[in-house]
């Protein structure tokens, strides 16, 4: 870690100023129409202005009473708003405008660059903006700076503070913090999670409740329904402790970054897996069931074997955390086989791919069989935002006819990749980057509930 240098403090002229002694020389542009009279009101006018310029600078030495820090989580979340605080302490004796500019990394996205505030003696104040980091690993935060103003506002003394402190970016945890707080608050439903209470069809049974319209009508209770003359299901306890894989695709067609719905750049496809993989590990850990990690490309990156467990999600986070998708072909076959060779019990194994490459998928296709010979597999897909919107515009120009036409065409083969999947035995989800999380985590609370495993 390099040591700060302090550096003095400086202060410089405002335009305020600069303005004030720019109407002082009129006067003296004046003085062929207004002879020695203008001399002298010129002068004494820029006298005055140099005597108040003189008592800013002694009122601004209060700013010296003034403290600026920084305060942010040592890890930050990829893709999310993570919020950075400044505090501004003042012990001086007169009121100071204080506008503050911080250094964060330069590949963070942030959300403002300055923060101004105007804080009275003997007060503290707390302002925060966001960073949204792009990629995960280490980084680093520089000085805190700050500029400070009296009322009078003539001059500016300026200050670096040092802050210097390390981050390092994760996958998405934000997502499980909120899960863990609407979960103990009754309110999964407002994550899209469809049920917070995991049921589902093991060998002893637990108890009646009224049907939904997820329920599979194999569990309505027809004795039960003739009796009450409603529609009435059976409910069972699920299996405890199944094993859950979770395998990444990091080849080159997960290197690809997402599009938001706004145009703008998002972060990699590799990375919308691993928040959703960090999320799912967190409701799994939850069901007491027992997770594991194989991550892969032309061959295997990394492995993490099952577990359960809150130290199981930790284990995969730090697993998770330096991953990057590689600029290589995916080996399915070779892949499959060392999961089938590795992973001998029967688990439900959620496969995160792309489809968008028709070649990549027919070997996806071919191969998958390793796994669903043995395995109940979900293969999740990443959808992207801006092949609808290409579709449903309307054409204004040749260029925008040829792009709707390649687009039509990615998607059906995407749909065909899907379908081929699906007849093999495979379950498919089409998801967005901003739904995959919980549609992940959807189709094992239900894959769970339906008792599949």
């Amino acid at each position: 870690m390099s040591k700060w240098r302090w550096k003095s403090p400086k202060i410089y002229p405002t335009a305020r100023l600069s303005g004030a002694f720019a109407v002082g020389a009129i006067w003296f542009f004046a003085m062929p129409w207004g002879g020695k009279l203008f001399m002298w009101l010129g002068a004494g006018y820029n006298l005055a202005v140099l005597a108040l310029a003189i008592l800013d600078y002694v009122w601004l030495d209060d700013s010296r009473k003034c403290s600026v820090s920084r305060a942010c989580e040592p890890t930050l979340s990829i893709g999310e708003k993570n919020p950075v605080w400044i505090t501004v302490a003042h012990t001086g004796s007169r009121p100071m405008d204080v506008m503050v500019k911080d250094e964060p990394p330069i590949d963070f996205g942030i959300s403002t660059r300055f923060l101004a505030t105007r804080i009275q003696p003997e007060e503290i104040i707390r302002m925060n903006y966001k960073v949204s980091p792009a990629e995960r690993g280490d980084y680093e935060f520089g000085n805190v700076n700050a500029r400070f103003r009296t009322m009078l506002g003539l001059l500016s003394r300026q200050e670096a503070f040092p802050a210097e402190i390390n981050v390092k970016v994760y996958p998405d945890i934000f997502q499980t913090k909120r899960h863990m707080l609407f979960s103990r608050e009754n309110r999964l439903a407002q994550l899209g999670i469809r049920r917070s209470r995991i049921v589902g069809q093991g060998r002893e049974f637990e108890r009646l409740r009224d049907y939904i319209p997820d329920d599979s009508p194999r569990d309505i209770d027809w004795k039960a329904t003739a009796r009450r003359g409603i529609l009435t299901t059976r409910e069972y306890d699920v299996e405890r402790s199944q094993n859950i894989m979770v395998l990444l695709d990091a080849g080159r067609t997960m290197a690809s970054a997402t599009v938001e719905p706004d145009g703008t750049l998002g972060i990699t496809k590799l990375d919308c897996a691993i928040n959703a993989s960090v999320l799912l590990a967190h409701v799994a850990a939850e069901s007491n069931d027992r997770i594991g990690m194989y991550c892969f490309a032309k061959g295997p990156v990394a492995f993490l074997p099952a577990g359960k467990g809150a130290s199981q999600s930790t284990r995969l986070l730090d697993a998770l955390y330096p991953l990057k998708p590689r600029m290589e072909e995916t080996s399915y076959y070779d892949n499959f086989m060392f999961v089938s060779y590795k992973q001998q019990k029967r688990s439900l194994v959620f496969l995160f791919t792309d489809l968008i490459d028709p070649e990549a998928s027919k070997n996806l296709i071919a191969n998958i069989g390793i796994l669903s010979r043995k395995h109940l597999v979900v293969c999740i897909a990443l959808a992207d935002y801006e092949l609808p919107s290409i579709i449903d515009g309307v054409p204004g120009k040749p260029a925008d006819l040829y792009n709707q036409a390649v687009a039509l065409g990615i998607v059906r083969e995407r749909k065909k990749a899907l379908a081929q999947l699906s007849s093999q035995g495979v379950i498919t989800i089409d998801a967005t980057p901003a739904d995959l999380s919980v549609a992940a985590v959807n189709k094992y609370l239900q894959l769970k509930r339906e008792g599949r495993l």
